[in-house]
Protein backbone atom coordinates (compact mmCIF):
# COMPACT_ATOMS: atom_id res chain seq x y z
CA UNK A 1 0.00 0.00 0.00
CA UNK A 2 2.97 2.78 0.88
CA UNK A 3 3.95 1.50 -2.53
CA UNK A 4 1.29 2.31 -4.45
CA UNK A 5 0.67 5.97 -2.72
CA UNK A 6 4.20 6.97 -3.38
CA UNK A 7 3.85 5.81 -7.08
CA UNK A 8 0.60 7.84 -7.24
CA UNK A 9 2.28 10.95 -6.04
CA UNK A 10 5.52 10.51 -8.30
CA UNK A 11 3.14 9.94 -10.92
CA UNK A 12 1.41 13.32 -10.39
CA UNK A 13 4.40 15.10 -10.16
CA UNK A 14 6.05 13.85 -13.61
CA UNK A 15 2.97 14.89 -15.56
CA UNK A 16 2.91 18.10 -14.13
CA UNK A 17 0.45 19.98 -12.27
CA UNK A 18 -2.06 22.64 -13.07
CA UNK A 19 -1.30 25.97 -11.66
CA UNK A 20 -3.13 27.15 -8.49
CA UNK A 21 -5.21 24.00 -8.59
CA UNK A 22 -4.40 20.25 -6.73
CA UNK A 23 -3.59 17.05 -9.10
CA UNK A 24 -5.09 14.10 -7.62
CA UNK A 25 -5.73 10.42 -8.62
CA UNK A 26 -8.04 8.15 -7.47
CA UNK A 27 -7.21 5.12 -5.41
CA UNK A 28 -8.91 2.02 -5.31
CA UNK A 29 -10.32 0.70 -1.59
CA UNK A 30 -12.74 -2.01 -1.72
CA UNK A 31 -16.06 -0.99 -0.95
CA UNK A 32 -15.82 2.66 -1.49
CA UNK A 33 -16.02 4.44 -4.86
CA UNK A 34 -13.65 5.83 -7.08
CA UNK A 35 -13.72 9.44 -6.10
CA UNK A 36 -14.32 8.50 -2.66
CA UNK A 37 -9.96 8.52 -1.68
CA UNK A 38 -7.79 10.47 -3.95
CA UNK A 39 -4.15 10.95 -3.77
CA UNK A 40 -3.08 13.80 -4.40
CA UNK A 41 -0.19 16.72 -5.22
CA UNK A 42 -1.17 19.88 -3.49
CA UNK A 43 -1.02 23.55 -5.52
CA UNK A 44 2.15 24.14 -3.46
CA UNK A 45 3.44 20.50 -4.59
CA UNK A 46 2.83 18.93 -1.41
CA UNK A 47 1.85 15.41 -0.93
CA UNK A 48 -1.45 14.68 0.30
CA UNK A 49 -4.70 12.48 0.40
CA UNK A 50 -8.91 13.51 0.09
CA UNK A 51 -11.51 12.11 1.65
CA UNK A 52 -14.79 12.70 0.11
CA UNK A 53 -17.32 13.55 2.81
CA UNK A 54 -20.51 15.27 1.78
CA UNK A 55 -21.83 17.23 4.34
CA UNK A 56 -19.12 16.15 7.17
CA UNK A 57 -19.38 18.31 10.43
CA UNK A 58 -17.42 16.22 12.95
CA UNK A 59 -14.76 17.40 14.73
CA UNK A 60 -11.27 16.89 12.77
CA UNK A 61 -7.80 16.30 14.59
CA UNK A 62 -5.27 19.06 15.38
CA UNK A 63 -2.98 18.72 13.23
CA UNK A 64 -0.02 19.18 17.10
CA UNK A 65 2.64 20.23 14.63
CA UNK A 66 3.58 22.64 11.79
CA UNK A 67 3.86 19.61 8.89
CA UNK A 68 0.68 19.00 8.46
CA UNK A 69 -2.31 20.14 7.50
CA UNK A 70 -5.95 18.93 8.14
CA UNK A 71 -8.89 20.78 6.84
CA UNK A 72 -12.36 20.53 5.03
CA UNK A 73 -12.81 22.17 1.51
CA UNK A 74 -14.89 22.44 -1.22
CA UNK A 75 -13.30 20.75 -4.26
CA UNK A 76 -15.34 21.13 -8.23
CA UNK A 77 -13.34 18.17 -10.01
CA UNK A 78 -13.68 18.42 -13.85
CA UNK A 79 -17.12 17.94 -15.30
CA UNK A 80 -18.82 17.43 -11.79
CA UNK A 81 -20.06 19.43 -9.46
CA UNK A 82 -18.40 20.92 -6.52
CA UNK A 83 -18.04 18.26 -3.68
CA UNK A 84 -17.41 18.25 0.28
CA UNK A 85 -13.28 16.73 1.13
CA UNK A 86 -11.18 16.38 4.04
CA UNK A 87 -8.10 17.34 2.81
CA UNK A 88 -5.03 15.85 4.61
CA UNK A 89 -1.37 17.35 3.73
CA UNK A 90 2.35 17.34 4.71
CA UNK A 91 4.41 20.24 4.05
CA UNK A 92 7.84 18.64 4.74
CA UNK A 93 8.98 16.75 2.17
CA UNK A 94 11.45 14.69 4.18
CA UNK A 95 8.48 13.15 5.84
CA UNK A 96 6.93 11.20 2.80
CA UNK A 97 7.86 7.88 4.25
CA UNK A 98 6.26 8.37 7.57
CA UNK A 99 3.18 10.71 5.82
CA UNK A 100 2.47 7.40 3.55
CA UNK A 101 2.28 5.75 6.43
CA UNK A 102 -0.24 7.82 7.90
CA UNK A 103 -1.98 7.64 4.52
CA UNK A 104 -2.00 3.74 4.78
CA UNK A 105 -3.62 3.99 8.08
CA UNK A 106 -6.59 5.98 6.89
CA UNK A 107 -7.09 3.56 4.30
CA UNK A 108 -7.16 0.76 6.52
CA UNK A 109 -9.78 2.45 8.42
CA UNK A 110 -11.53 3.17 5.78
CA UNK A 111 -11.78 -0.15 4.39
CA UNK A 112 -12.94 -1.72 8.04
CA UNK A 113 -15.62 0.56 7.93
CA UNK A 114 -14.91 3.76 9.60
CA UNK A 115 -16.16 7.14 8.42
CA UNK A 116 -13.80 9.84 6.65
CA UNK A 117 -13.92 11.43 9.94
CA UNK A 118 -12.72 8.77 12.25
CA UNK A 119 -10.03 7.71 9.97
CA UNK A 120 -8.76 10.95 9.70
CA UNK A 121 -8.71 10.85 13.40
CA UNK A 122 -7.14 7.78 14.64
CA UNK A 123 -4.32 8.33 11.65
CA UNK A 124 -3.33 11.49 12.26
CA UNK A 125 -3.04 10.83 15.99
CA UNK A 126 -0.94 7.93 15.57
CA UNK A 127 1.09 10.51 12.89
CA UNK A 128 1.64 12.96 16.28
CA UNK A 129 2.20 10.13 18.43
CA UNK A 130 5.25 9.16 16.15
CA UNK A 131 6.16 12.32 15.69
CA UNK A 132 6.56 13.88 19.01
CA UNK A 133 6.87 10.51 21.64
CA UNK A 134 6.98 11.66 25.17
CA UNK A 135 6.84 15.49 24.38
CA UNK A 136 9.81 15.02 22.46
CA UNK A 137 11.32 14.51 18.92
CA UNK A 138 13.03 11.14 20.18
CA UNK A 139 11.94 8.63 22.20
CA UNK A 140 12.65 8.64 25.43
CA UNK A 141 16.64 7.19 26.71
CA UNK A 142 15.17 4.16 28.08
CA UNK A 143 13.51 3.62 24.56
CA UNK A 144 16.17 4.34 22.29
CA UNK A 145 18.24 1.46 25.11
CA UNK A 146 15.29 -0.95 24.14
CA UNK A 147 15.09 -0.16 20.59
CA UNK A 148 19.02 -0.68 19.87
CA UNK A 149 18.72 -4.29 22.31
CA UNK A 150 15.94 -4.93 19.87
CA UNK A 151 17.97 -3.95 16.76
CA UNK A 152 21.43 -6.06 17.94
CA UNK A 153 18.94 -9.34 18.24
CA UNK A 154 17.57 -8.47 14.63
CA UNK A 155 21.08 -7.89 13.50
CA UNK A 156 22.42 -11.68 14.44
CA UNK A 157 19.23 -13.13 13.24
CA UNK A 158 19.61 -11.32 9.55
CA UNK A 159 22.76 -12.66 9.11
CA UNK A 160 21.67 -16.10 9.70
CA UNK A 161 18.49 -15.46 7.07
CA UNK A 162 17.68 -12.40 5.47
CA UNK A 163 13.55 -13.30 5.98
CA UNK A 164 13.58 -13.73 9.82
CA UNK A 165 13.05 -9.62 10.67
CA UNK A 166 9.66 -10.14 9.69
CA UNK A 167 9.26 -11.79 13.33
CA UNK A 168 10.23 -8.49 14.85
CA UNK A 169 7.10 -7.40 16.43
CA UNK A 170 7.84 -5.60 19.01
CA UNK A 171 6.98 -2.05 17.51
CA UNK A 172 3.55 -3.44 16.86
CA UNK A 173 2.18 -4.24 20.99
CA UNK A 174 2.96 -7.73 20.12
CA UNK A 175 2.93 -9.83 23.63
CA UNK A 176 6.85 -10.88 22.50
CA UNK A 177 9.09 -8.88 21.27
CA UNK A 178 10.19 -11.44 18.22
CA UNK A 179 8.09 -14.36 17.02
CA UNK A 180 8.98 -17.31 14.56
CA UNK A 181 7.93 -20.99 14.50
CA UNK A 182 7.98 -22.38 17.98
CA UNK A 183 10.29 -19.60 18.77
CA UNK A 184 9.65 -16.37 20.88
CA UNK A 185 12.81 -13.82 22.19
CA UNK A 186 12.53 -11.14 24.41
CA UNK A 187 15.02 -8.41 23.44
CA UNK A 188 16.34 -6.70 26.90
CA UNK A 189 19.40 -4.36 27.14
CA UNK A 190 20.63 -2.65 30.14
CA UNK A 191 23.47 -0.15 30.88
CA UNK A 192 26.77 -1.64 32.47
CA UNK A 193 26.73 -0.20 35.99
CA UNK A 194 26.78 -2.31 38.78
CA UNK A 195 25.78 -6.14 38.90
CA UNK A 196 24.30 -7.24 35.59
CA UNK A 197 20.45 -7.23 35.55
CA UNK A 198 17.82 -7.28 33.45
CA UNK A 199 14.63 -5.64 33.80
CA UNK A 200 11.33 -7.94 33.67
CA UNK A 201 7.53 -6.13 33.43
CA UNK A 202 4.78 -8.05 34.40
CA UNK A 203 4.01 -11.75 35.47
CA UNK A 204 3.63 -12.70 31.60
CA UNK A 205 6.88 -11.63 29.75
CA UNK A 206 8.50 -14.26 31.23
CA UNK A 207 5.88 -17.26 31.55
CA UNK A 208 6.35 -19.60 28.04
CA UNK A 209 3.20 -20.82 26.26
CA UNK A 210 2.94 -23.73 26.08
CA UNK A 211 4.53 -26.04 23.50
CA UNK A 212 6.79 -23.06 22.91
CA UNK A 213 10.21 -21.90 23.45
CA UNK A 214 10.77 -18.43 25.36
CA UNK A 215 14.68 -16.69 24.93
CA UNK A 216 16.18 -13.33 26.07
CA UNK A 217 18.40 -11.82 24.37
CA UNK A 218 20.55 -9.36 26.61
CA UNK A 219 22.79 -6.88 25.56
CA UNK A 220 24.92 -4.59 28.36
CA UNK A 221 25.91 -1.35 27.32
CA UNK A 222 28.01 2.26 28.36
CA UNK A 223 26.63 5.57 26.65
CA UNK A 224 29.74 6.57 24.71
CA UNK A 225 29.43 9.94 22.26
CA UNK A 226 31.90 7.94 19.74
CA UNK A 227 30.84 4.55 20.43
CA UNK A 228 30.20 2.18 17.34
CA UNK A 229 26.58 1.01 18.35
CA UNK A 230 23.98 3.75 17.18
CA UNK A 231 20.26 2.96 15.85
CA UNK A 232 20.57 4.41 12.44
CA UNK A 233 24.18 2.33 12.04
CA UNK A 234 22.38 -1.02 13.01
CA UNK A 235 19.12 0.14 10.47
CA UNK A 236 21.77 0.63 8.00
CA UNK A 237 23.72 -3.06 8.39
CA UNK A 238 20.32 -4.71 8.57
CA UNK A 239 18.76 -3.23 5.84
CA UNK A 240 21.83 -4.52 3.20
CA UNK A 241 20.95 -7.96 4.36
CA UNK A 242 17.57 -7.81 3.62
CA UNK A 243 15.32 -8.35 0.71
CA UNK A 244 12.44 -5.74 1.90
CA UNK A 245 13.54 -2.60 3.16
CA UNK A 246 10.40 -0.72 2.57
CA UNK A 247 8.80 -3.22 4.77
CA UNK A 248 11.52 -3.15 7.31
CA UNK A 249 11.39 1.05 7.35
CA UNK A 250 7.40 0.73 7.70
CA UNK A 251 8.37 -1.51 11.17
CA UNK A 252 11.10 0.97 12.19
CA UNK A 253 8.71 4.06 11.62
CA UNK A 254 6.03 1.85 14.34
CA UNK A 255 8.72 1.74 16.81
CA UNK A 256 9.66 5.71 16.67
CA UNK A 257 12.40 5.75 14.44
CA UNK A 258 11.95 8.12 11.62
CA UNK A 259 15.50 8.23 9.17
CA UNK A 260 14.87 11.68 8.43
CA UNK A 261 15.86 12.19 12.08
CA UNK A 262 19.33 10.42 11.99
CA UNK A 263 21.22 13.25 12.85
CA UNK A 264 19.16 13.07 16.23
CA UNK A 265 19.87 9.58 16.92
CA UNK A 266 23.18 9.97 16.01
CA UNK A 267 23.92 11.71 19.40
CA UNK A 268 23.13 8.72 21.04
CA UNK A 269 26.07 6.49 20.93
CA UNK A 270 26.78 2.88 23.07
CA UNK A 271 29.81 0.88 23.45
CA UNK A 272 28.55 -2.96 23.08
CA UNK A 273 30.54 -4.89 26.29
CA UNK A 274 28.70 -8.65 25.36
CA UNK A 275 25.18 -10.14 24.30
CA UNK A 276 24.37 -13.23 25.92
CA UNK A 277 21.00 -15.63 25.23
CA UNK A 278 18.89 -17.14 28.17
CA UNK A 279 16.71 -20.12 28.42
CA UNK A 280 13.53 -19.56 30.46
CA UNK A 281 13.02 -22.98 31.21
CA UNK A 282 11.26 -23.88 34.87
CA UNK A 283 13.89 -23.01 37.30
CA UNK A 284 14.55 -19.52 35.79
CA UNK A 285 14.23 -16.83 38.41
CA UNK A 286 10.98 -14.47 38.63
CA UNK A 287 8.08 -14.29 39.63
CA UNK A 288 5.68 -16.50 38.46
CA UNK A 289 2.01 -16.78 38.14
CA UNK A 290 1.38 -20.00 40.13
CA UNK A 291 3.45 -17.66 43.08
CA UNK A 292 0.00 -15.82 43.44
CA UNK A 293 -3.23 -18.25 44.89
CA UNK A 294 -5.53 -16.99 42.11
CA UNK A 295 -2.42 -16.51 39.21
CA UNK A 296 -2.93 -12.59 38.88
CA UNK A 297 -1.52 -9.69 41.48
CA UNK A 298 -2.94 -8.99 44.51
CA UNK A 299 -6.08 -6.85 44.80
CA UNK A 300 -4.92 -2.97 44.79
CA UNK A 301 -2.02 -3.78 42.98
CA UNK A 302 -2.00 -3.16 39.78
CA UNK A 303 1.36 -3.47 37.67
CA UNK A 304 4.40 -5.26 38.28
CA UNK A 305 8.16 -4.39 37.74
CA UNK A 306 11.06 -6.02 38.66
CA UNK A 307 14.73 -6.89 38.39
CA UNK A 308 16.40 -10.37 38.13
CA UNK A 309 20.17 -10.63 39.08
CA UNK A 310 22.16 -12.37 35.89
CA UNK A 311 24.48 -13.58 38.01
CA UNK A 312 22.10 -15.96 39.19
CA UNK A 313 21.10 -16.88 35.56
CA UNK A 314 24.49 -18.65 34.62
CA UNK A 315 22.73 -21.97 34.60
CA UNK A 316 20.63 -20.54 31.89
CA UNK A 317 23.19 -19.06 29.29
CA UNK A 318 23.27 -20.48 25.99
CA UNK A 319 27.09 -21.58 25.12
CA UNK A 320 28.56 -19.99 21.74
CA UNK A 321 27.57 -23.68 20.42
CA UNK A 322 24.10 -23.68 21.81
CA UNK A 323 23.68 -20.52 20.18
CA UNK A 324 25.11 -21.21 16.80
CA UNK A 325 22.72 -24.55 17.00
CA UNK A 326 19.67 -22.15 17.86
CA UNK A 327 19.78 -19.61 15.12
CA UNK A 328 20.53 -22.88 12.46
CA UNK A 329 17.15 -24.37 13.56
CA UNK A 330 15.56 -21.15 12.91
CA UNK A 331 16.62 -20.45 9.77
CA UNK A 332 16.05 -24.40 8.86
CA UNK A 333 12.54 -23.52 9.36
CA UNK A 334 12.45 -20.17 7.15
CA UNK A 335 14.10 -22.66 4.50
CA UNK A 336 10.70 -25.29 5.24
CA UNK A 337 8.42 -22.15 5.17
Amino acid sequence: MISEIREKWTQIRDLGSVPEAISARPLTVIGLSETDVLICITQDGNPGILLRNPGGKAPLPKPGCGRLVVKREQLLREGSQPDDYIRIECLDSGLEIPFALLVSQVVSHLAAGATPSKACMDAVLEFRRLLSRKGGLLPSEDEILGLVGELLMLRRLVSASPHLWQGWNGPLGAARDYSWGIVDIEAKASRMAGESRLTVNGLDQLEPEEGRELLIHHSVLTDNPVGTIDVPGLVDEIKGEISDPEGFDTRLVSAGYLSEQRDLWLEHRFTLHGTHIYRVSEDFPRIRKSDFPDGSLPAGVAKLRYDVLLSNCSDFRLSASEEEILFAAVTRSVEIS
